[in-house]
């Protein structure tokens, strides 16, 4: 068999991701000097709730190499004949890295079997479909080889999109100038993000949340032939607007992720994300930017 791991901010709850035989190995978030692990020890509404009485905001932190080690050392104990590791953007975490080092820290008998690590260049829903179809192939009996080259042309085709119900989050964790955050807050603009190559680019500020999703629909719009669409919400009720735009332009189903603690901290309540699947791989910087100064 092969095994397949992931981390946690892809989004699975723990009962489904072991129900479907995939890993999840947590980032941590640290409230001071504790340690939580994401997914495990609080989930993005858990993580809410205790922010109202945190003195310090808090941060997240990629997974440590034991974690990885632990997760390689029992998939090798179950009987995989091989690994494939996929997991968030090198450009927004040090998780990918940590996954190499770890297959390094394995001791000599372990590292017999074959370990594959893909940088994704996205994360969170974006990385999902690859994800599980990986799982899918795995419990079929594919190979290494034939696993790994699915999903790396799978997410090539995928495309990850989101709109902030406020810029607070984004300018606690520095990303963002305070000033244009509190601007943005009072002028109620909702910042619209995508997931390019690797790194989260904005592509506009609407002036509601309903242009906000309007927009994003537009966008969606532009990666016809679609193969698939789901949506993620750091918060109940986030993905409301955002599925009922998306409905006008795609008919198919529209399933619902929650969006992990160590992104929502990132991002606020509010948030909710898209990723989609076109049939074909396509480079949406330039359209994107050019209806975002149309719509927004």
């Amino acid at each position: 068999m092969i095994g397949i791991v992931t981390d946690s901010t892809v989004g699975l709850p723990p009962t489904v991701a072991a129900s479907l035989g995939i890993t999840i190995v947590p980032l941590v978030i640290l409230f001071d000097q504790e340690a939580v692990l994401d997914g495990v020890d609080l989930d993005s509404a858990a993580l809410f709730r205790r922010l109202e009485a945190a003195p310090i905001f808090p941060h997240t932190s990629q997974p440590s190499p034991a974690a990885f080690v632990q997760a390689y050392s029992r998939l090798i104990a179950a009987g995989a004949e091989g690994i494939l590791v996929i997991v968030l953007s090198s450009r927004l975490s040090g998780t990918y890295q940590t996954a190499h080092l770890a297959r390094e820290l394995l001791p000599d008998e372990l590292r017999r079997v074959p370990i594959e690590i893909i940088d994704s260049q996205s994360a969170a829903i974006g990385m999902l479909p690859a994800v599980l179809q990986a799982a899918r192939e795995a419990r079929q009996g594919r190979t290494l080889v034939e696993i790994r080259a699915h999903a790396q042309e799978i997410l090539a085709r995928t495309h990850f999109l989101g709109v902030l119900d406020t810029l607070e989050f984004v300018r606690r964790n520095g990303r963002l100038n305070g000033v244009l955050a509190t601007l943005g807050d009072l002028l109620d603009l909702k910042p619209i993000l995508v997931l390019e190559r690797g790194n989260i680019v904005a592509a506009g500020l609407a002036r509601s949340r309903r242009r906000a999703c309007r927009h994003i629909a537009q966008l969606v719009r532009t990666m016809r032939p679609i193969e698939s669409i789901i949506l993620g919400e750091s918060s109940p009720g986030a993905a409301d607007d955002l599925r009922r735009e998306l409905q006008t332009i795609y008919s198919g189903e529209l399933p619902l992720y929650p969006l992990g603690a160590a992104l929502a901290l990132n991002t606020g309540p509010g948030t909710a994300a898209v990723a989609v699947v076109s049939r074909s791989p396509l480079s949406m910087g330039t359209s994107w930017s050019a209806a975002s100064e149309r719509s927004a």
